[in-house]
């Protein structure tokens, strides 16, 4: 609820204007009170009740005055939040501890009571941040174990005049940074007021000039210490697990057991995928949605067997209702609009459903996370069909790189476990060709498999179509295999393609996302 400002003036000063934009950007995040302090032969600082704004001269007159080169400022606009009393001058930052000054802190964010006042330290003031300079000194100012300790939100800039080492700490709040040639280095708790400041250095709103950087401004990762010495100029980047409270989980002790989750459509490769991780020893469980898809049947009586053939549990989502109230349109769910994947639109999104690998992680991600309140798990492992080489030419975005990496970003911010958890995408590397190759060496049952948009069940049993995108993306793999395809088709299966050269299973075992480990008991099978 505050806006947090660092400047490190290494080469050079800024202008009036400059401070002002970095102090006027940081008031939209607090309007209670301002601080500034300047860190250079001595430690000066000013301190006002209210908004920047209404002493914006006074501040920018004292900046003027007391900011020499090499030095540092840091600054805070604080924001009351509710838990606390109205603001007054002690409450307002930057916090300066020791006799003298050896500690400068601006913090955004909270610290919870409970941890607070679990340190033995004689606190000087009532605001929680000071928590923070607490852990810092009682784990002899290691700050990865003070912020593994801590719980609470924070952004928070900390400078320590003994070590002449400066601190950027983030939780989940916001903090960016900036470096400009010829000026210095930056931190701001908004990083479109950065580019404000690079444009009126540089003449330029873009980052970074060319490929050896005159200045780069960004917001820095969450969960992230970031350590620099002011005397050498070295910086170092360091990750922290997070302490979060929970009324029947401690996230600071951790079991040794491990667990693996796949979200099973029933096809080839969240099968393989599920075959493979069983080979290797893994703790697997299948998951499958219903969603209202016209091949439900078929991929849940698929989904069923390959749990059944790899001795694995299987457990079922159903969430057709959902896509009943959501109303999608798609070809997959609506028996009024017909089939069209194969042909001209096999590589495009004409069969996409609203949201489904979305809406089917986050379900997944609240069922680990609820795996490791009752569990305690320290390793959680994702795993789907849709991370493969060969679905990055289909046109979905969902199946992609990106897709992947905003999924890490989901789960590192939208559950408090994420950094147990994690995305295992097996097949990432191999195409479908080398499903097929690899498959038929480690004996996976592609008969029990079905990988078509509108299956039917004859005898009890699923007969794929060979007309959509699916079925011709698996028939044309299988044939440039050169492996027996034994799936049953409602009509003639055709022959898409002639076989092909394909990499030894050896390279193909190399390229698969597992351990080192794991992928030499699969080398050992073949």
């Amino acid at each position: 609820m505050c806006g947090v400002v660092c400047y490190w003036a290494r080469e050079g000063l800024l202008s009036r204007h400059q401070y002002d934009l970095l102090f006027t950007g940081a008031e939209q995040r607090g309007m209670d009170g301002f601080g500034v302090t300047i860190k250079g032969e001595t430690i000066r600082s000013l301190k006002v009740l209210g908004p920047y704004s209404s002493e914006r001269n006074n501040v920018l007159d004292f900046v003027e005055q007391f900011m020499g080169v090499g030095d540092i400022l840091i600054a805070s606009c604080r924001a009351t939040p509710e838990t606390e009393k109205e603001t007054d001058m002690e409450m307002i930052q930057p916090m300066e501890a020791g006799n003298p000054i050896d500690l400068v802190l601006s913090h955004n964010g909270g610290v919870t009571d409970s941890v607070k006042d679990s340190l033995a330290f004689d606190y000087q003031t009532n605001i929680d941040s000071e928590a923070i300079i607490a852990a810092y000194l009682q784990f002899g100012k290691n700050m990865k174990n003070a912020m593994e300790f801590l719980s609470g939100s924070f952004a928070f800039v900390m400078l320590d005049t003994i070590s002449n080492q400066l601190y950027a700490v983030t939780s989940f709040n916001p903090l960016a940074h900036m470096y400009i040639r010829g000026c210095g280095y930056f931190y701001h708790s908004d990083n479109d007021v950065l580019t404000q400041v690079l444009e009126s250095i540089t003449g330029a709103k873009r980052d970074g000039m060319n490929v050896w950087e005159s200045w780069y401004h960004h917001y820095l990762p969450g969960y992230t210490i970031i350590q620099t010495d002011l005397d050498s100029g070295s910086q170092s980047h360091t990750e922290y697990d997070p302490r979060f409270l929970h009324p029947v989980w401690n996230s600071t002790e951790k079991e040794y057991a491990q667990k693996t989750y796949v979200i099973a459509s029933g096809g080839i490769d969240s099968g393989l995928t599920t075959h493979l991780l069983k080979l290797v020893g893994r703790d697997v469980t299948m998951i499958h949605f219903h969603y209202g898809q016209k091949a439900e049947r078929a991929e849940a009586w698929a989904t069923r067997a390959l749990s059944a053939k790899f001795d694995v549990p299987y457990l079922y989502f159903d969430l057709s209702d959902l896509y009943h109230k959501l109303a999608d349109r798609s070809m997959l769910l609506r028996d009024e609009i017909p089939i069209r994947s194969g042909g001209e639109f096999l590589k495009s999104t004409i069969a996409w459903v609203a949201g489904r690998n979305a809406i089917f992680a986050s379900i997944v991600l609240a069922f680990a996370e609820t795996s490791i309140f009752n569990w305690n798990y320290s390793h959680v492992d994702i795993a789907a069909g849709w991370a493969q080489l060969s679905e990055e030419t289909g046109g979905y975005p969902d199946n992609s790189f990106y897709f992947q990496q905003a999924l890490n970003m989901l789960k590192d911010f939208g559950y408090i476990t994420g950094k147990r958890i994690h995305f295992l995408p097996v097949l990432q590397r191999i195409t479908k060709t080398e499903c097929w190759s690899l498959g038929a060496a480690l004996k996976f049952p592609f008969e029990l498999t079905v990988s078509c948009d509108n299956p039917k069940m004859i005898g009890g049993g699923p007969w794929l179509c060979p007309d959509c995108g699916s079925t011709k993306m698996s028939i044309i793999a299988a044939d440039r295999a050169n492996v027996k395809d034994e799936r049953r088709f409602t009509k003639e299966r055709p022959k898409l393609s002639k076989p092909t050269s394909v990499a030894s299973h050896r390279t193909i075992i190399d390229r698969l996302i597992l351990t080192q480990a794991e992928k030499e008991k699969l080398r050992e099978m073949i």
